[in-house]
């Protein structure tokens, strides 16, 4: 027999005797095994006042004592005078100082959807922007109430609506419900925003036994139509509202509200 054939036959037979011993290795070993926890019995007995008197006392707790840092003293540097050439660092404001924006002018032009809005009555002049002459115009929720009182329409004959912030009791609840889902979905519209349009207009709705919403009705403009219809859309996309509750007694209830463009914020009141 040729020699390779010789040196073939002696590489399969090596490789045959080692898969053999590697797999008896394999099943001989076996993974060690865990042993379980031993568990202590514990028995639970009452001890005689005799015994339990010969028991150490149980210390407690002293709470730990915690002493406030105190502040480090800051060292007071003495300014130093500039040089003739140098730059003066911008002062920074103290609590007693106003500080002041500059004055915001809108765009050029009316873009799309800006044009005066119409009504029934006379529109009312919208927030002038911020001339820079006195504090920031930030608005408390007082000050918003205020807003939304002065230019309310007066009530026609027969006319049976209540303002949305009355305050007769059994209405507060539910007032106060319809404004949060109101406001939820109303926005100002980043057209309106863009432009510095502000305005407050006033609108009047009747929600019916079921919830549902009647007579949506535009009682006095912002002076801007893209204001007054996203106030429009913000009421039809709220309804359906909560039934009215049946102690009212009411198959419709008639709401007179304002809602506020101020400050790139919108409320409903």
């Amino acid at each position: 027999m040729p020699r390779h054939l010789h040196f073939t036959n002696f590489l399969f037979l090596s490789l045959a005797f080692h898969a053999l011993v590697i797999a008896a290795v394999i099943a001989l070993v076996k993974p060690a095994e865990t042993p379980l926890p031993v568990v202590t019995p514990v028995n639970i007995v009452n001890l005689p006042q005799e015994d339990i008197k010969k028991l150490p006392p149980v210390e407690q707790p002293v709470p730990r004592r915690i002493v406030p840092e105190q502040p480090v003293p800051r060292r007071i540097v003495p300014e130093r005078p500039l040089p003739p050439n140098a730059v003066p660092m911008p002062k920074k404001f103290g609590k007693d100082e106003e500080v002041r924006l500059p004055k915001t002018t809108a765009q050029p032009g009316k873009p799309e959807g800006a044009e005066g809005g119409t009504e029934s009555g006379t529109a009312i002049a919208p927030v002038a922007p911020h001339t820079g002459t006195g504090p920031l115009p930030f608005v408390s929720q007082k000050d918003i109430e205020e807003l939304a009182r002065k230019g309310m329409p007066e009530k026609r004959p027969g006319d049976d609506s209540v303002t949305l912030d009355t305050d007769e009791f059994k209405f507060i609840s539910y007032n106060r419900w319809l404004k949060i889902k109101v406001e939820s979905v109303l926005r100002y519209p980043e057209l309106a925003a863009m432009s510095g349009y502000q305005g407050t207009l006033y609108i009047k709705f009747d929600i019916l036994k079921d919830g549902s919403l009647s007579n949506l009705e535009l009682l006095k403009s912002s002076g801007y139509k893209i204001l007054d219809d996203e106030a429009l859309r913000a009421i039809r996309s709220s309804a359906p509202f909560q039934p009215l509750p049946d102690d009212w007694h009411m198959e419709r209830y008639s709401i007179r509200a304002a809602v506020l463009f101020y400050l790139n914020a919108a409320y409903i009141r």
